[in-house]
């Protein structure tokens, strides 16, 4: 499959044209192909969902069983945290990525 249907094939498949010229450009950038570089992706954000679940999990446990201060420290945690998952993980590409390769 060229590139051309392939960029087809994932436009049918709910990625935006902003999301396959960065996709694109990142191949390009880092020397690999867009079916690696999807897989990739998903690999990635499957891990963030886990990370994030575990810390949620966590914060749970916090409200139920500690005091004021534990919850305060940790919910500013969370805070900064959350942030961070988001600005390294792409969430929106990672998932049409994700739901992608799944489809596949």
């Amino acid at each position: 499959m060229n590139i051309i249907e392939f960029e087809k094939k994932l436009a049918e498949n709910g990625f935006n044209a902003k999301d396959i010229a960065a996709l694109r450009m990142q191949a390009v950038k880092s020397g690999t192909t867009s079916p690696a570089l999807l897989k990739e992706l998903s690999i990635r954000f499957i891990a963030s969902m886990l990370l994030i679940i575990i810390l949620a999990i966590v914060w749970i446990y916090t409200l139920m069983y500690k005091d004021n201060l534990a919850i305060t420290s940790y919910s500013i945690t969370m805070l900064i945290i959350a942030p961070i998952f988001y600005i390294f993980t792409p969430m929106k590409l990672g998932y049409r990525a994700f739901r992608y390769t799944r489809k596949k």
